[in-house]
C-alpha cells in the first residue's frame, strides 16, 4: 500500500484521559517513571477498548453486513465507548480529522497532535502514543491506522474500497461525515 494511502487512511485516533494517583493531581511535569507509567496504562485501555469495539463491530457485520453495522455503531458506539470508559475510570474518547460523528471532532490541542501525527506519518516516521500534561489530567493519544480491508469498508476510498451504496448509507446516518 502506498505512503499516500496510508496516510489517507491513518487519522482516526483514540484520547485516554488518565486521573494521575496523586491527591494534588497532575503536575506540569511528569517523571520518567510517571510516564512510563500512564503509556503503559493507555496503551493497555486502547487495546483493551479497540478489541472490545471490533468485537461488537464484527458480530454486527457477521449479523447483518456492512450497512447493519453502521446502524450498530450509529446506535451503539457512543454508549460501548461511555460503559469501556466507567469501567476503566477513564473517559476514553475518539477524535479525527475526518470525523464520522460531530462528537469525534477535535479541539485545538487534539488537532495539534492529529497535525504532529500526520507531519511525522508524512515523513515516515513510525506513530508512537504521546502524553500531554494539563493542570488537571493527563491526556494519552494512541493513534490508529486503518488500514484492515473490512474497516476500509466504511472508512475507506469511495469508488475503490467503498460501494456507493455503503457510502450512501453511511452519509443518510452521518449527513456531515468525512470520515473516509
Amino acid at each position: 500500500m502506498s505512503k499516500h494511502i496510508i496516510s489517507f487512511f491513518s487519522i482516526i485516533y483514540f484520547i485516554m484521559i488518565l486521573v494521575a494517583c496523586q491527591s494534588t493531581g497532575p503536575k506540569s511535569r511528569l517523571t520518567p517513571e510517571e510516564q512510563a507509567k500512564f503509556i503503559s496504562e493507555g496503551k493497555a485501555i486502547t487495546m483493551f477498548s479497540f478489541k472490545a469495539f471490533s468485537k461488537e463491530l464484527s458480530r454486527a457485520i457477521n449479523d447483518g453486513g456492512i450497512q447493519y453495522a453502521v446502524d450498530y455503531c450509529h446506535l451503539k458506539a457512543s454508549p460501548l465507548v461511555d460503559s469501556l470508559s466507567r469501567s476503566k475510570k477513564v473517559k476514553i474518547s475518539r477524535i479525527s480529522s475526518k470525523y464520522r460523528n460531530l462528537n469525534d471532532k477535535p479541539d485545538q490541542l487534539d488537532q495539534s497532535v492529529l497535525d504532529t501525527y500526520q507531519e511525522q506519518l508524512d515523513r515516515g516516521d513510525q506513530l508512537q502514543p504521546h502524553l500531554e500534561v494539563t493542570a488537571a489530567e493527563v491526556i494519552f493519544y494512541s493513534p490508529i491506522l486503518i488500514l484492515d480491508p473490512v474497516c476500509l469498508n466504511c472508512h475507506g476510498e469511495p469508488g475503490l474500497t467503498m460501494l456507493a451504496d455503503n457510502l450512501n448509507y453511511i452519509k443518510s446516518k452521518y449527513p456531515e461525515d468525512i470520515a473516509y
